[in-house]
């Protein structure tokens, strides 16, 4: 059995030997006769309880437990006290400056009943501290193994840069120069066009690739939260903060931080985010004393930041900081070459993920894919391919139908612009067998006679439309 250690302080040399026989069997013993002696123990020896007398010279045993709270505030404390003096203590123990107090004269059965039950509740305390560490340690493990299991996943479906574009080509030829540095990097582009891609292709080039990769969207964050989440908070910073945490730049403490959407960063985090990238030290919420943290910063904005600097919604400090060396990801219209190499890319991910066995696009199906402007980029074709693989038949061919209408739409009016007259001819054919068969509600016969053609000839031109139907 663990044996507790108590100081025992009464300034009457009959008292402290009485308590030191009481106590001294089951517990090991420290004495002192004065409030300034027994601090000096304290500082010097390892104690679990403090037994004191309440008149002393100097310094009242309140006043001495008072004192011990601010340096030892894992102890119990307990007085020794008259009659008289009760009401006094009353006060100190609803402030949790005293646990408990025995009056006198005092029996030593009763003194030892209350001495161990005072220290079962520390202990008791004490693992209950123990578990909530390792709770904590717990929990942070989890949650950078539960990054870094994340990142990998996302790695995994899009490890490779897809392109066929010289665009792209030049863009991935100029990163090289900088992904083994430390250098600062800035990714411009519209949303959709692939910037995270981008900073992950970078982060797995660069010295820090067997280290984490964090991506954090900096306008996604309620304001009175940014500064915890970034930085951190100590526990009882302020309410609801029950534990320490650790901030998005410590969990990417030599690795790598992508802050996604710099532009939309408030300005309470812009001041902050300067001195991290400046001084590379970051001072959590309740702390005093800043922390130093190695990371690489990768940026990316989808806004004009130079605009925003004019318009004083962006501190141009931080952009000249974040500004070193800067790349702008091309929209998917302004690099068509590779609408067909992601669309098949695509094709295959979801049919893994979805576990669906579809078959291939269909020439006029990419086509239409290849002319439609893509105003959403890239995350917009992948999500019409997730579409058609839900919608495709098992193992056959995907056909134009299948596509969203808007795309349909606006390819035919992109397409009518630089068409030539067969091509509008067979466009205007293709609206009006459509409009046709949506009035019919896809019956062939009634189709074929409101058109004027055989229905033979109706399926041959669903089937080179791809608008065959059960």
């Amino acid at each position: 059995m663990k044996k507790y250690a108590l100081l025992l302080v009464d300034d009457e040399i009959a008292n402290l030997h009485k308590l030191q026989r009481t106590l001294m069997n089951q517990y090991d013993v420290l004495a002192a006769c004065s409030g300034e002696e027994a601090l000096a123990l304290l500082r010097n020896h390892r104690v679990d309880a403090i037994i004191a007398d309440q008149k002393m010279p100097n310094m009242t045993g309140v006043q001495l437990l008072e004192a011990s709270q601010r340096d030892y505030p894992d102890l119990v404390r307990i007085v020794l006290t008259g009659y008289t003096e009760v009401e006094d203590l009353i006060a100190a123990i609803n402030t949790g400056k005293v646990h408990k107090y025995l009056t006198k004269p005092w029996v030593p059965e009763d003194l030892l009943i209350v001495v161990r039950e005072a220290l079962e509740k520390l202990e008791l305390q004490r693992e209950n501290e123990r578990l909530a560490a390792e709770l904590k340690a717990a929990n942070e493990r989890l949650r950078a193994e539960n990054t870094i299991l994340r990142q990998e996943v996302e790695e995994a479906l899009s490890k490779d840069i897809i392109y066929a574009s010289p665009e792209m080509e030049g863009i991935l030829r100029l990163l090289r120069r900088v992904t083994g540095t430390e250098t600062t990097v800035l990714i411009q582009g519209e949303t959709g066009t692939g910037k995270e891609l981008i900073a992950r292709y970078i982060h797995r080039e660069s010295n820090r690739r067997d280290m984490i990769f964090i991506p954090v969207n900096c306008g996604a964050i309620p304001k009175d939260l940014v500064e915890s989440e970034f930085f951190g908070h100590a526990r009882g910073a302020f309410t609801g903060a029950a534990q320490d945490k650790k901030g998005f730049f410590e969990i990417a403490h030599g690795g790598t931080i992508f802050l996604d959407e710099i532009g939309e960063a408030p300005p309470e985090l812009q001041v902050k985010l300067l001195r991290v990238i400046q001084e590379g030290e970051i001072m959590p919420v309740g702390y005093h004393q800043p922390r130093k943290v190695d990371v690489r910063i990768i940026a990316s904005t989808n806004r004009d930041l130079k605009a925003e600097v004019e318009a004083g919604r962006f501190r141009q400090d931080l952009f000249f900081r974040i500004n070193v060396f800067s790349v702008t990801i091309p929209p998917l219209r302004e690099r068509r070459k590779d609408i067909l190499p992601l669309a098949d890319y695509f094709l295959k991910q979801f049919s893994v993920r979805l576990n669906r066995r579809v078959g291939w696009l269909q020439e006029d199906t990419r086509r239409l894919l290849e002319h439609y402007p893509w105003p959403g980029n890239v995350r917009e074709l992948q999500n019409e391919i997730e579409r058609l693989v839900l919608l495709a038949e098992p193992e056959k061919e995907i056909g134009p139908s299948l596509l969203s209408d808007y795309i349909h739409k606006r390819t035919r009016a992109f397409r009518r612009e630089s068409a030539s007259l067969k091509e509008a001819v067979q466009d205007l054919e293709a609206d009006m067998i459509r409009a046709a068969m949506d009035r019919f509600r896809q019956n062939k016969s009634r189709t074929a006679r409101a058109l004027g053609i055989s229905r033979q000839s109706l399926l041959d031109k669903l089937r080179r439309m791809g608008l065959s139907t059960p």
